[in-house]
Parts: structure tokens; sequence; C-alpha cells
């Protein structure tokens, strides 16, 4: 079919082109029945594709379908994902994808905000080589979602939707491991480094001595439960190893071994995935990290308490075997010496489009897997309470959760039902059900013979959701 100019993209859009140019996106949907939306993940051969560099050194790349139909979906991780079955899926739908790879130089120069406007470049790109979109969706994973996030925030006269995949907020984010961390290190292995890391090499030899630290602590009944306090504490999921099914909340042993695994993985990283890039973001030099997490004012025995209740359960059943009392290493933690943030970083990490507010200006879909040990999904909370602290209208968000172990795990048929939902809210204005039998029943029909694994989760309330500790408010 003919490419569908628009242009009108900026700075708004004739309200008459956006209900109306979308036809073989979210249109058919509403009009179709769901069997004859099936389509293939195999990748079709008939689109043509660019790449290249931008002028910071970020590769990006676009591929553009023959059949195309308006919408360009825009992706942090383009490259990663651009043979994957979820955008072959898209290809095949007449759907057009872009966007970049990770920059080369990213645990040194980590800046959000860089990539945000990268991504905006992109789009241009894209326009000028192929016709102005009809509508733009961004799509994410992890820092892509964070980016999603982000610019729907600020860039709704760019953007027309969102759908945010297993989305971190940075500082959030760091605390939250923090909190866990901060467990482990002062209860089990205080020599041990958790935070201000100088030197990126050094950091798979430490997690070989954190990784022997829990091993050991795992041999004792009070290492056990030390183990489930910090995984408590820290709200990190109890399952996230592919290696097994979720455990009973009620099996005790079942479920504070699946807090060791989930240890164990979080150990290739002490301090929290990509602490480093965190520390350094901006172009920090490696001797100088800028400290963006804090546990300053903390009382860890109320963190404690706002942990899953099954969880806290099991850590006083798990102290009462080690013949120990939870209060006493609660204790311990709240007259430890803490970490302090650093103004600088929080400063940095304050600017637009390095944090977010709760203030989305377009449609987002946010999805989490259930078992994610890297951005564990109780972050989810932390904009939720943004949003109702801002008082945002709860219109233009929704989310929905896939029981699976691990960070970012969807499968092309949970990725299809998202993007497919998020359209019928941009083109309805309302938002179909995102009820987890009708997620499945959705991506199930749009590809054939998929085990689509929505479910029913509500996210625990998420401990410290502030960008910026008390003394700097």
């Amino acid at each position: 079919m003919p490419k569908l100019k628009n242009p009108l993209r900026s700075p708004r859009r004739n309200h008459v082109l956006r209900r109306t140019l979308i036809g073989a996106a979210a249109g058919l949907l509403l009009g179709a029945s769901q069997g004859a939306l099936a389509q293939s993940t195999t990748c079709p051969t008939n689109f043509s594709e660019q790449q290249g560099t931008l002028a910071d050194g970020t590769p990006y790349g676009m591929r553009f379908p023959a059949n195309w139909n308006g919408l360009l979906i825009n992706d942090l991780d383009y490259f990663g994902a651009r043979a994957s079955a979820r955008t072959c899926y898209w290809l095949n739908r007449g759907y057009a994808v872009s966007g970049t790879n990770r920059h080369p130089l990213r645990s040194f120069q980590y800046d959000p905000a860089q990539e945000i406007r990268n991504l905006l470049q992109v789009a241009d790109i894209f326009s000028g080589t192929y016709g102005n979109p009809s509508r733009i969706v961004q799509y994410g994973h992890s820092g892509g979602g964070f980016v999603a996030l982000g610019m729907s925030e600020t860039q709704a006269h760019r953007i027309d939707g969102v759908v945010a995949g297993c989305a971190h907020e940075q500082v959030p984010l760091m605390n939250q491991m923090l909190d866990g961390w901060f467990v482990l290190q002062k209860l089990i292995a205080p020599e041990l480094q958790i935070t201000h890391f100088t030197d990126l090499t050094a950091v798979p030899a430490l997690a070989v001595q954190w990784r022997a630290a829990l091993t050991a602590a795992q041999a004792t009944p009070i290492g056990r439960a030390r183990i489930a306090l910090a995984a408590t504490i820290g709200q990190w999921p109890a399952w996230s190893s592919p290696a097994y099914a979720p455990p009973s909340l009620q099996d005790l042993e079942a479920l504070q071994q699946a807090m060791f695994d989930t240890a164990m993985l979080n150990a290739g990283q002490p301090g929290g995935q990509s602490r480093f890039m965190s520390e350094h973001a901006g172009g920090v030099p490696p001797a100088s990290p800028r400290q963006l997490s804090w546990n300053t004012g903390v009382d860890y025995a109320k963190l404690f308490l706002q942990g899953e209740n099954a969880y806290t359960r099991s850590v006083r059943e798990l102290y009462r075997r080690a013949q120990a009392d939870v209060a006493d290493d609660l204790a311990v933690l709240n007259t430890s010496s803490r970490v302090q943030a650093d103004p600088a970083a929080i400063a940095f990490w304050s600017e637009p489009g390095r944090t977010v507010h709760g203030t989305p200006q377009v449609p987002v879909l946010r999805f989490h897997t259930t078992g994610d040990n890297i951005v564990p999904p109780q972050i989810i909370d932390s904009y939720e309470q943004k949003m109702r602290a801002q008082q945002t209208h709860p219109q233009l968000y929704a989310r929905t959760l896939v029981q699976a172990p691990g960070h970012c795990t969807f499968s092309a048929a949970e990725s299809a039902a998202a993007m497919e939902t998020l359209l019928q809210r941009i083109e309805t204005g309302k938002w179909p059900s995102t009820r987890p039998a009708d997620m499945n029943a959705l991506a199930s029909s749009l590809i054939p013979g998929s085990q689509p694994r929505f479910v029913e989760f509500r996210p625990v309330t998420y401990s410290r959701p502030d960008n910026a500790p008390p003394a700097t408010r």
C-alpha cells in the first residue's frame, strides 16, 4: 500500500488524520475477528533496511516493510531485536521498526536524556527516508522501558504511545538494590564491597567472592534467615530462575532456596545490576564515582514490615529455627553506618530525561515479568505512587504482568498483545481489557500455538520511590 504521509507530525497532529491513517494497525484489530489477525514470526524478506551511526557514536537502524501501514515502532534496543520473533511479527503486520543500539561506551557515559535525543533523531531520519509515520510508538525493555516512560512525559508532540517492558527508574532501582545488599553486607560479609566502584574490571572477581560468602551463609540456619531477610527488605522476587517452577509461598524451604538463588544471580553484579554504570553516569571518571543511592534516614524495621507478607512470615520462622531474633538483626542494620547520596549525582538524575514524575501525556502500557531479579516488579509501584501524588489521569496508564523468570523474558506473543492493546487505546481512547485471561486470549490469537503467561499480580507497596533523599528535597 502507498506510504502514509503526515505533514502535521509536529507539534500536534490533525485529529482526523490520527483517527484514520492507522487502518491496518489498530483499526483492523477493532474490526476483524481475532483469528484473522494471526501473523507469522518468520521474518519477511520484502523490506528495506538502513543502518548508520549517529554523531555521538551510537549505531542506528530501521526496517521498512513493503506493506507499511503507517506505524513506526521505535526501540532503544533495535539492533539486538531486529531479527527477533517479535520484530518479524511486526514487519509481517506492516509495522516499520527503528531504533538504536546501546552506545559502545555506555558503561562509562550512561545518559538516558541523550538516548532520548538519539531516538528522536532516528525517527527524523526515518521520516526523511520513508515518509512521515501516521503513528509512532516508543517500545522498550529495561533501560529502553525507562526512556519510553520518560518520552511519554516529555515528547507527547512526537510520539503517540508507549509500551514499557520491565522498565527501571534508575534512582529508585539502585536504592531498592542497595537495601537488599546492605542487609547482606552488614550481616553476612561486611568486608565485601557493594557501592562506590572505581574499577569495572574488578567486578567479576568481587562477584566470585560474594557468591562464596552467600554459599557459606546458605549452609547455616542463621545465614539462610539473613538471605531471606535481604530478599524481603530489598523486595527482590524469590523466583527468578527458569530451572524450576515458582515455589509455593507455604513451602518454607523451597521459598528460601529460591531467595538464595535470586541472591546468587544478583551477585553477578554486586550492589545492583549496572551499579558501576549508574555511579559513573554522564562520563564521571572511574576514580570518582558519584553516589546516586542512599539509606540515610531509612528504618529497616519498617522496610521489613512493608515486604511481601509471605516473605516476612518465612523470615520470622527461619530466625526462630535458627534460635535467633530478627529484631536483633534489624537493630544492627538501623545502627550501622549508612550510604550517603552525592548531591551532584542527585542533581544529574533529577534533570529532564533522566527521571520520571508519574505524568504521562500519551497512553502507556507497562508490562513486567514477575521473576525479574534485575529490575524487580515491585518497582512498578514506584511510578504508580508518583502518579497518585501528581493526580495523574488514570486513563492514560495500564499495566499487566507476565509470569516468567528473568529480566524482560517476554515471548513474541506477549509483546504482540501488549502492542495491540496499546494501539486499541490510541485508536479508541479507551483501554481494552488487560485482565490476564483476555491478554492471554489476545496473544494466542495473534500468534497461534503460543503459550502466553499473563497473570494476576499486584506488587506490594514499593518502599522508596523518591528521587532524592529528604535533605535535598
